[in-house]
């Protein structure tokens, strides 16, 4: 049976200050330190803080990557942008890593669907494939569809890839706020 999170992603994610830009990687790295190392973070740049206080901090001016990286579940991590760019998928699921991708825009009315890396492959139909198909089988929409309603449901899938959705326990735990070279 497919689950559902307690409260909307996408309300959750509006009311934390990530607003109508959103763009995420899901990486079954469960350290956020080694998915920091993997990015060459400078380990004296790492401010450790929760999603508000990394919001706060971040420069949208800034021309270093700016992004949060936190645990999310048992073998997962999760890297938020803040500013610039995220790494690319395909590099940080080398040595049979697993990274999806989210990118969602407002502003200029795009969500993408999920990318999705493994292993140095990189695949966008990974959606259609028998081991994640059933995540999203009773999850519709369409042409028509609001954005945000296809970003929360992407979202979803996620969460049920990962385990966990994201919650209020995960926008106020520990995480890594770094710059990436």
């Amino acid at each position: 049976m497919n689950t559902y999170p307690v409260e909307s992603q996408y309300d959750l994610l509006a009311e934390h200050g990530v607003g109508p830009e959103f763009q995420a990687q899901w990486v079954d790295i469960e350290n956020p330190h080694e998915v920091a190392r993997r990015l060459q973070v400078a380990s004296d740049t790492i401010v450790t803080c929760d999603l508000q206080a990394a919001v706060r901090s971040c420069s949208p001016s800034s021309e270093m990557r700016q992004v949060w990286i936190s645990s999310l579940a048992p073998g997962w991590s999760h890297i938020l942008r803040l500013s610039g760019s995220l790494p690319s998928p395909v590099e940080l699921s080398l040595d049979g890593r697993r990274v999806f991708e989210i990118t969602y825009f407002a502003l200029i009315g795009e969500v993408d669907p999920p990318f999705y890396a493994h292993d140095g492959v990189l695949d966008v139909e990974f959606l259609a494939e028998d081991e994640y198909s059933a995540h999203c089988a009773d999850l519709r929409f369409n042409d028509r569809t609001p954005l945000p309603e296809v970003l929360e449901q992407y979202l979803i899938v996620l969460g049920r890839i990962t385990g966990r959705f994201l919650d209020r326990g995960w926008i106020s735990s520990q995480g890594l706020f770094a710059g990436i070279p």
